[in-house]
Parts: structure tokens; C-alpha cells; sequence
């Protein structure tokens, strides 16, 4: 999740990234409703043996769609890359680190030191997680967008023609990797690295800056979005037969299905949110998640463990809710998300503004 770019004053645009500097509001529709998805991933855990079916089948439809939630915010990552004027590296890299580096060490010192007191001290298992970004499961994406934010500096500026190639390359190694995860045992250490194996992920990211690069903007072709659309359906009726008649569902983000529909909800949801925010009523309806947006990294960084974690443990875990599976998973998500995101609005509205942008709530943008 990065800062919005904007045109530089009084520097020249070339036509095929003028518009990636400019404003785009879907971008913000798509960080908002991402992070929402993220919050519903993580409050996630297994169903029981009496779980009816039906909310078993409910939540896994669901997931099927929060799982494109880290593809996007790569994707629009990599779109906005591609349109950041031209800077030596080392300001780019001051700039990155002031914006994503300092909050994530922030609030991952915090919870190092939370999961410390938690657990009775400081431990080798605790400083051995913070050191592989583990000492809290979301920081991972952290790490993986670091790795693509200094690659993609020195491509960024590659012709539309070859970052096409690249993409498909890297279309063809992040599937690969995904069947070599899914047929592994993802189990301890080896979990762990595979989240922040960039092989994983690396599709995403270079399909931002090629669609940037090559268009300049979001909205793709009515017919190769409608393409992309009936191809999700498929994948998710793919996905349940799978599931439910051969009792097998991906974990987490390592299946082909999950992958595949990833692909093509990069390829979708752009479009449809920019076919949406342009129409009044679209405005309106989405408006909330464009409101959300400026906080969507702060809320990334902060909801586990303190809100998904110790306050849902407080007031959801083990309350009248514990007798049903989906309430209770929906109410700890509930909770875990309005705490959170009251925190960092909170934040922003009483601290300085510099001390709110260590937390890692974003400036208002000029739109």
C-alpha cells in the first residue's frame, strides 16, 4: 500500500505515464475495500465438526474473493510505481522509507513488545519471528513489497513492449511456484518463507507497471473484462466442486484456483470500480471506501494482534457468540476492524502530523 503519486509542478509528462501520476479514485475504492478483506481473512479459523455446511461453503466463497486483496494492493503498487517521477535513487529510497519503513518498524517493535508480555518475556522463538518479519503474520507483505519497490525502480522505465514480456514471464514463475507450494506441507519455517518468497507475488506487481505503461490508466477493454468476469465465475465454481465433492480447498493463497482467480480480479476489479466511482450514485456508494483509504496502511499495520487479537480475545472470544461458528468469526472480524480503524482515525485526529504519519496514516491528497 503506497502513497498516491501526483504530477510533478512543472515537469512533462510522456503520454503513456502522464496520466499514472494523476489521481485516480478506483485506486482508492480498491485499497479500501482490500483492507476490508484483509481484516475478514485474519479473523478467520476453522470451522467445527457441527458447522452447518452452508456457512462452511459461505465462508470459503468469501475468502475465495478476500484473497485478492494482497494481489491488489501489489498491483496498484506497481501501477503507481510506474508513474512516480524520475528521482536518483537514493531520494526514492529515503522517500519509501520515511513513508513504509518507519511505521512498519514502529508498530512491529510494538508488537515484539506486546507478544513479549503476552507470553511471559522475551524469547529466541519471539526475536526469531521479528527478524523474519513474523512477529505478527501481516508484515510479511511488507517485506515483499520492499524487495519490489527497489527492483521495480530500475525497470519502471522499461519500454511497454518488454515490461508485457516480463509480465508474462512472471505470470508463468508465480504460477509455478504456487503448484510447488500447493503440492508442499506448508507447515513452520518453510510456511513462513514461502508468504515472503516474491516468487509468489511477483505477477501482480509487473502487471501494474505494464498496464501503466502501456495505457496510462485503469479501465481495460469492455470485452476483455467481461472475458475476466464470466472466467471468475468458472474458477469459483471450480473452486467449490473442489472443495466440496474431493474435500479439498487451498491453503491460503498456495492453490491454483486461488491464484488464477487472483489473475483475473486484477484484471476486473480496476475496471469495475472505475466504471462505478464515475456515475453518481457509484460516487456515493463507494465513497466510504475512498474515505478508508488514507488509513487502509495504518490499519494494516496495527490490527493484529492489538484488535484482531487482544481485544477480540477480551470482549468476542468466549461471549454468548462462541456457540455459533459464522456469527462468531463475523463478529470477531466486526470488532477487529471498527477497533482498529477507530485507533488510527483517532490517531490522526489528536496526535501531530507527524507522529500520525509514524503510525502510518497518509496525508490528505489533492485530488
Amino acid at each position: 500500500m503506497v502513497r498516491m503519486s501526483t504530477v510533478a509542478p512543472g515537469r512533462p509528462a510522456s503520454p503513456t505515464t502522464a496520466q499514472a501520476r494523476g489521481y485516480f479514485p478506483e485506486l482508492d475504492v480498491l485499497r479500501g475495500v482490500a483492507i476490508v478483506f484483509v481484516i475478514y481473512l485474519h479473523a478467520y479459523f476453522s470451522a467445527w465438526e457441527v458447522t452447518p455446511r452452508r456457512e462452511v461453503v459461505a465462508m470459503h466463497t468469501i475468502h475465495l474473493f478476500a484473497h485478492a486483496a494482497v494481489p491488489v494492493f501489489l498491483f496498484v503498487s506497481g501501477f503507481l510505481l510506474a508513474g512516480e517521477p524520475p528521482a536518483p535513487f537514493r531520494e526514492f529510497a529515503k522517500r519509501k522509507g520515511v513513508a513504509l519503513g518507519l511505521p512498519l518498524v514502529v508498530w512491529m517493535t510494538a508488537a515484539f513488545a506486546y507478544r513479549a508480555w503476552d507470553e511471559g518475556g522475551i524469547s529466541w522463538r519471539l526475536v526469531r519471528a521479528l527478524l523474519l518479519f513474523d512477529i505478527s503474520g501481516q508484515y510479511y507483505y511488507l517485506f515483499v513489497l520492499a524487495v519490489f519497490l527497489i527492483s521495480g525502480f530500475f525497470v519502471r522505465s522499461w519500454s511497454a513492449t518488454t515490461l508485457g514480456r516480463v509480465a508474462a514471464a512472471a505470470f508463468v514463475v508465480n504460477l509455478a511456484t504456487v503448484l510447488y507450494y500447493e503440492a508442499s506441507e506448508l507447515t513452520g519455517t518453510f510456511a513462513t518463507l514461502a508468504y515472503r518468497n516474491p516468487l509468489s507475488w511477483v505477477f501482480f506487481f509487473v502487471l501494474g507497471l505494464f498496464i501503466a505503461r502501456g495505457r496510462g490508466r485503469l479501465e481495460l477493454p469492455g470485452r476483455l473484462v467481461a472475458t475476466g468476469a464470466l472466467g471468475m465465475a468458472g474458477i469459483l465454481l471450480a473452486y467449490l466442486i473442489q472443495g466440496e465433492f474431493f474435500d479439498y480447498y487451498p491453503v491460503s493463497y498456495f492453490g491454483v484456483t486461488t491464484f488464477l482467480f487472483s489473475c483475473l480480479s486484477v484484471v476486473v476489479y480496476p475496471s469495475l470500480a472505475h466504471g462505478l466511482v464515475v456515475t453518481p450514485w457509484g460516487g456515493v456508494l463507494l465513497s466510504p471506501f475512498r474515505w478508508l483509504s488514507r488509513y487502509a496502511f495504518a490499519v494494516y499495520l496495527v490490527h493484529m494482534p492489538f484488535f484482531v487479537g487482544y481485544v477480540t480475545n477480551r470482549y468476542v472470544t468466549g461471549s454468548s457468540l462462541s456457540d455459533d461458528y459464522f456469527k462468531l468469526m463475523n463478529s470477531l472480524f466486526a470488532v477487529g476492524f471498527i477497533s482498529s480503524l477507530a485507533f488510527v482515525v483517532a490517531v490522526d485526529l489528536v496526535a501531530p502530523r507527524w507522529l500520525s504519519q509514524m503510525a502510518g496514516v497518509e496525508r490528505p491528497r489533492k485530488k
